[in-house]
């Protein structure tokens, strides 16, 4: 009797690490999608070269965090959304830089940002809010 409820326990253990499995994917592909419009940030394209090395520094030492700290499973799941909203924004810094090569502009851009996007940005710029 106990080897059945050990397989039971098994398969019922197996099934929930299944589903997490499935429910991590499902946010991460929404974490990657951008939300609404909400700022405008212009940005010099002399900038985009020191914006784009800031934004891989933050996202390589949450990475770092990620894989090596002791975290609670609520903590990783808070730090790897962080991740993919800069991910979104590296993206976007990306696509205007090149979009500003290609049409030769060679003063500012405007990228178009979601909340979270923008709260990023002015946190890695350092910009002062008000």
């Amino acid at each position: 009797m106990a080897g059945k409820e050990n397989r039971n326990r098994d398969a019922s253990t197996t099934e929930i690490i299944k589903n997490m499995e499935y429910l991590v994917k499902l946010l991460h592909k929404e974490w990657g999608r951008s939300g609404r419009t909400t700022a405008e940030a212009v940005v010099k394209t002399g900038d985009f070269p020191m914006i784009s090395k800031r934004t891989a520094a933050v996202i390589m030492e949450k990475q770092e965090r990620l894989e090596t700290a002791e975290m609670t499973f609520k903590q990783s799941m808070e730090l790897s959304r962080e991740n993919f909203i800069l991910l979104r924004l590296a993206r976007k810094i990306e696509k205007a830089d090149r979009r500003a090569a290609k049409n030769g502009a060679d003063t500012e851009i405007c990228i178009e940002l979601d909340r979270e996007e923008h709260r990023f940005l002015v946190k890695i710029m350092g910009i002062q809010e008000g």
